[in-house]
């Protein structure tokens, strides 16, 4: 793998989209109405799972900063004190000494000789690559994340809506259907059942109040408190033009954009590295050391000062480990293969999910046309119905199952609308282009409440 050139680092566009959100988030008002990019402007700051991907790729590069390390010079300071007390016996009597001693020494090494220098420095460029690749992708989650929590929550704003217009509806119905009853106009049988369904109707607005205070709560989690209502999407939206416009196009567009397939490449690359650095121990290695000491022990007998100064090159040969060498080259060779497969997995994982998410998209525009001309059929339905009961030949069972299946499809609309913009998010997620450029799109098919 070749590796990547000073300069066009993959993090560059990240970092500087966390720094463009940070000083945007002095611009979103307290108090309005929360939009799509303010969600994300408070969730780049409000939200810890970002902020540990941030800082996971600062410890993560590092460890490029210490292979670049081991390639340059050392220097080693050493101090030593001590008090001494010596008895001596010679052929001609005996002497007794006693004093103190110091020393100092100061050494610089700098490697001259190492095998598996290229293999070092390609491990370290390649981590702080693939560090980079794991923020974007981050990136790529993080917009996804919010942005889902954001249409969940709209969903079930306008669910909520859809579900207590309809008992408002239904109400005004079993209103007409008393007064009716009142008048011996309809059976008890009608009334019972005009009751019936709007009681339902009553227990689906608790469950929809509890779906948006739960949709409500989890965007919270990741931007903080904010005002309600939400905007809600826009009777007719446009979908932007995508990067591809066939599966086969966009498992291409994947293959050269997703960061998780970079990883895996840069895993294997790192990997590869560490084969050439594990053969390279059991070669010879070779240091340029200079040495400099002071010695005092001039309070002894003797009286000796000594200083010394040295400059050589140090060889080291590596002769027998207990075959050690040999094994730690097995397992890299190993763990090498190992990365490779696991490259080759999730190229067919992310292939095939990317597919699925392809289909997904197709399937709901195609749904949001269908569900378009079925709510229009419904109401047209709805409204012979009707007309059929204040003649006398429907019964007000046919008018609350017209109402009903008004209600419904309009909800199953609505519903089918968030998931193709949900889909087209998954799609740009999976492919790898998914980026802040994206917000503006999706606001563009947002009005105020």
């Amino acid at each position: 793998m070749t590796r990547r050139k000073q300069g066009a680092r993959p993090g560059a566009r990240v970092v500087g989209w966390t720094l463009a959100v940070a000083v945007a988030l002095g611009a979103v008002p307290a108090q309005a109405s929360l939009t799509i990019s303010e969600a994300i402007e408070r969730a780049a700051e409000h939200d810890p799972q970002w902020a540990a991907a941030y800082t996971q790729m600062l410890a993560e590069r590092e460890q490029g900063a210490q292979d670049r390390a081991t390639l340059m010079p050392s220097v080693t300071l050493r101090g030593s004190g001590g008090y001494t007390a010596a008895d001596s016996e010679f052929v001609f009597g005996s002497e007794k000494d006693s004093y103190p001693t110091w020393g100092a020494s100061i050494e610089a090494r700098q490697p001259i000789l190492r095998m598996d220098w290229s293999a070092r420095r390609d491990r370290a460029a390649f981590s702080d690559d693939r560090a980079l690749e794991k923020l974007q992708q981050a990136q790529i989650e993080f917009i996804a994340r919010v942005a889902q929590r954001y249409l969940q929550a709209l969903q079930a704003q306008d669910q909520l809506a859809l579900t207590r217009a309809e008992s408002a509806t239904l109400e005004q119905s079993l209103d007409d259907v008393r007064k009716r009853y009142e008048v011996e106009l309809v059976p008890g049988t009608d009334l019972k059942e005009a009751q019936a369904q709007f009681d339902l109707s009553r227990a689906q607005v608790i469950q929809a109040e509890a779906q948006l205070e739960h949709s409500f709560d989890a965007l919270a989690e990741l931007t903080g408190a904010f005002a309600a209502p939400l905007p809600h999407l826009k009777n007719q939206i446009v979908l932007p033009p995508l990067p591809a416009t066939s599966v086969d196009d966009w498992i291409a567009l994947q293959k050269t954009r997703s960061p998780v397939l970079k990883m895996a490449e840069y895993d294997v690359a790192v990997a590869q590295t560490q084969v050439k650095a594990r053969k390279a121990e059991a070669l010879p290695v070779a240091d340029l050391v200079a040495t400099a000491t002071n010695n005092d022990a001039h309070r002894s007998a003797m009286g000796a000062k000594q200083r010394e100064a040295r400059i050589g090159v140090e060889l080291s040969v590596p002769l027998y480990a207990g075959g050690g060498n040999q094994s730690r080259v097995r397992q890299a060779l190993a763990q090498a293969q190992s990365a490779e497969f696991e490259q080759q997995r999730l190229i067919l994982q992310m292939e095939r999910d990317l597919r699925g998410e392809f289909r997904d998209y197709q399937a709901a525009q195609i749904s949001v046309q269908a569900l378009e001309m079925g709510l229009d059929s419904a109401r047209a339905a709805q409204k012979a119905t009707h007309a059929g009961y204040d003649a006398g030949t429907r019964t007000i069972i046919d008018v609350l199952d017209a109402k009903r299946r008004v209600a419904q499809a309009e909800r199953d609309l609505n519903q089918m609308r968030y998931q193709l913009l949900t889909h087209l998010l998954l799609l740009q997620a999976g492919a790898g282009t998914l980026d802040h450029a994206m917000i503006p799109v999706l606001e563009a098919m947002f009005e105020a409440p």
